[in-house]
């Protein structure tokens, strides 16, 4: 059973969902979930992680292990996130290198900045990277933040990770969009529904030997408008 860094278990009934049987010829697939805080990254990044048999890396759960440490890094990160703010790049880039294993892997909420995207895009593989946006609406994203039970997703602080991902995170997608490595996904779905779109994608494009990005969902608009009626974006999660 696949386990999250912090050890939790992360259980999954495949027999309820229609596994996609196309063959996945690339050795090394290298995949970023992103997408607004609350889009499911997590769930997601772990059932893909199973279905290829790759290792799971959730920034998310590295920053809430080293908080719980009570490490001074784990307080002072602690801060940052209950600030609603990101943590500085070379540090989240720092970490996440210190943890990957090889050269497959589904990472689950990085890059979020241009400056994260264009230092793991430029490491050398054989095979590009696949960045899948879990695209969700800022006003489904809220709804989840505050009913989900984490200490960092009270209201205002989960506004201010929303303004965040617009400002840092929303640059970074036009960045793997103009390098021609983004796909975007529907997420407002259920969960088993959204992981066979993501599973449809990926072994389509893991099968292609020049894949070309697509957008199975209309393109999403982000306006200012969603920053303006917002105050934060994704620090943890």
């Amino acid at each position: 059973m696949l386990r999250r860094p912090n050890g939790v278990p992360v259980p999954h009934d495949y027999r309820s969902v229609d596994t996609v049987s196309q063959p996945v010829h690339q050795a090394q697939p290298r995949i970023f979930l992103v997408g607004r805080p609350g889009a499911g990254k997590g769930t997601q990044g772990a059932r893909l992680a199973q279905r290829l048999d790759v290792q799971y890396v959730s920034t998310g759960d590295l920053l809430r292990k080293a908080i719980e440490a009570r490490t001074p890094l784990g307080t002072a990160i602690e801060k940052v996130i209950n600030s609603g703010n990101l943590l500085p790049a070379e540090l989240i880039i720092s970490l996440v290198e210190s943890c990957i294993e090889g050269d497959s892997y589904v990472l689950d909420g990085f890059p979020r900045t241009v400056a994260q995207a264009v230092a793991i895009t430029s490491q050398a593989s054989n095979s590009p990277p696949i960045a899948i946006e879990i695209a969700i609406p800022t006003n489904v994203a809220l709804d989840r933040l505050t009913h989900r039970g984490r200490s960092d997703d009270d209201i205002t602080i989960a506004r201010r990770r929303l303004v965040v991902y617009e400002t840092e995170t929303v640059p970074m997608l036009n960045y793997l969009q103009s390098c021609g490595l983004l796909h975007r996904i529907d997420g407002d779905a259920p969960a088993d529904i959204v992981e066979q779109t993501i599973w449809q994608r990926v072994s389509v494009v893991l099968s292609s030997s020049h894949p070309e990005p697509a957008v199975t969902m209309p393109e999403q608009h982000h306006s200012h408008a969603d920053s303006a009626s917002l105050f934060g974006a994704v620090a943890a999660g």
